[in-house]
């Protein structure tokens, strides 16, 4: 009699094994997730943090592919590589959602989950999308600009506009926003820095020395500034004489120089969400759980009244 309570424990587990290898399941341990940026710079420093404690959490892999250029080719070529890897979960930020989107749904093909964060490819079958709502983004842009003028007891004329990527949804996107709210006839110029610092600074310095008229900035993408405002002579020449500027993110340098200055503010994002919700949303749908299709957060405005507080809490 005893012989076959002994069997009964073990022909459970062999029915259980069986169960699980017909319907697909992966163990936790063997779970493979890459994380591919639009570039490996400082913007995403915390996304690449957030989603390594999300893995270290959830106990699997997780890796960061940046491609070696901000283009969607060299995300594409990542794709079609990650493919042949047969990782379990691709999350990326799109450079080029119009070029992206054969090789995201390809990747799904081959039976590997996609997702995106920061900017979208929704007109593929990615799975979900976790970041900003960069269409509100955009508004909340304009709306703070005009708040800055009427500070100031202005109005704005002639609005110079520095974005990344022509192709890039999120730009797409808060350059809509921005529009919806400010209107183009105020709108002098969009310059497009394809997501290269040096490159945007470049833009940006020749476009104040040659149009005296500008009155504003706005930077859809921020990185140029992140190194603070006077590591750019013709921009803090131009803030100086009383010019507005909106920016993009948030750093230490930056956040120190709109604490002293009324005639600024930026945009906060949730990277840290970016990150962690993206990993964690990505493993629920490989295991077969309730995911989120969509995350979208708001962007906190920091100007001269938060900034302070905001530099408090950096370094926590």
């Amino acid at each position: 009699m005893k012989k076959y309570w002994l069997l009964i424990p073990v022909v459970c587990l062999l029915a259980s094994v069986l169960y699980s290898c017909s319907h697909g399941l992966k163990k936790k341990e063997n779970i493979i997730i890459a994380v591919i940026p639009k570039v490996d710079n400082e913007i995403f420093n915390q996304v690449k943090e957030s989603a390594m404690q999300a893995g270290k959490k959830l106990g699997i892999t997780v890796t960061w592919e940046a491609p070696t250029s901000n283009d969607g080719a060299k995300q594409k070529e990542l794709i079609e590589n990650l493919i042949k890897y047969k990782v379990d979960g691709i999350i990326i930020s799109c450079n080029d959602e119009e070029m992206l989107r054969e090789p995201i749904n390809k990747a799904i093909k081959a039976g590997i989950k996609v997702g995106t964060f920061d900017s979208d490819c929704a007109k593929s079958d990615r799975l979900f999308y976790v970041g900003s709502n960069n269409i509100k983004a955009g508004k909340v842009c304009g709306k703070t600009m005009f708040e800055l003028f009427d500070k100031a007891k202005k109005k704005p004329q002639h609005i110079l506009v520095l974005s990344g990527g022509v192709n890039a949804s999120n730009m797409k996107e808060r350059f809509s926003g921005f529009q919806m709210e400010m209107g183009n006839d105020k709108i002098s110029n969009v310059i497009y820095t394809f997501e290269m610092e040096g490159y945007g600074e470049e833009l940006l310095t020749m476009n104040l020395k040659k149009n005296k008229n500008i009155d504003a900035v706005q930077m859809i993408w921020g990185l140029p500034a992140l190194r603070g405002v006077d590591s750019i002579p013709a921009l803090s020449n131009f803030m100086k004489k009383g010019g507005i500027a909106v920016f993009f993110d948030t750093s230490k340098p930056l956040l120190k120089y709109i604490k002293d200055h009324p005639n600024c503010a930026t945009m906060k994002q949730d990277f840290h969400g970016m990150g962690y919700y993206a990993v964690e949303n990505m493993y629920n749908a490989i295991m077969k759980l309730p995911y989120e299709k969509e995350m979208a957060f708001d962007v906190k405005v920091i100007d001269q009244s938060n900034a302070a507080e905001e530099l408090k809490n950096w370094d926590k």
